[in-house]
């Protein structure tokens, strides 16, 4: 945790450094929406969300960004965990200069808080406590697809896992690219690495999406 935090420090202060550099632009508010795949913790998962921010000019500008994880997934095989997660966001947020008027680079980085809530894990058992290797939801085990209730009546379904709810720390730094194609409605692509510090283990995800932005 404390490498992340550093390097994390580190980042959103390159942030700072390199904002004088920046060409100065029109301030104002500005709203967003993005869609992205999430990678990591030994999973794929989709993401959605949106942010509304204002800039006060080149060098600084920020955003409240809202964030879900509808279908959560971290591990890997039978250790895994599945839920969803939400999170609120505050981003600090610089974009650069570009010979290009409609180009836009920007970086951004910032914190806030996450929910992550867990289903309940269950497992198929015989009536002597051994497991069965037999999916819930109907997936295909060594080419056939099983019906747990053909497996008989001694055959339980029993909870592994309690589901849980965890509210933690999130930090997040990333940037992106905003291609403007007419006014101030711009899109492009955005990568964002996140760091959730949950009570039990932390959660490493990283985001690349695109995003579609309205500038006032």
């Amino acid at each position: 945790m404390i490498t992340f935090l550093f390097r994390f420090a580190a980042a959103l202060a390159a942030l700072c450094v390199a904002a004088p550099a920046a060409l100065a632009q029109d301030g104002g508010a500005r709203i967003s929406g993005f869609y992205a795949g999430t990678f990591g913790e030994g999973a794929t998962n989709t993401a959605a969300g949106g942010a509304a921010g204002y800039r006060f000019n080149s060098r600084f500008g920020f955003d409240f960004e809202a964030l879900a994880l509808p279908d959560f997934e971290i591990g890997e095989s039978d250790t895994s965990r599945e839920g969803r997660g939400v999170g609120f966001l505050t981003n600090f947020v610089t974009e650069f200069p570009s010979p290009a008027h409609w180009l836009t680079p920007y970086v951004q980085g910032g914190g806030g808080v996450a929910n992550l809530r867990y289903s309940s894990d269950f497992q198929f058992e015989d009536r002597d406590g051994r497991p069965i290797p037999v999916e819930p939801r109907g997936r295909r085990i060594g080419g056939s697809r099983i019906d747990p209730r053909t497996l008989g009546n001694d055959v339980r379904l029993v909870r592994v896992n309690r589901g849980r709810s965890e509210t933690s720390l999130a930090l997040s730094v990333g940037g992106g690219v905003d291609f403007s194609f007419w006014r101030g409605l711009s899109v492009g692509p955005t990568i964002t690495f996140m760091r959730l510090f949950g009570s039990s283990d932390d959660v490493d995800l990283t985001r690349i999406g695109v995003r579609t932005s309205y500038r006032f």
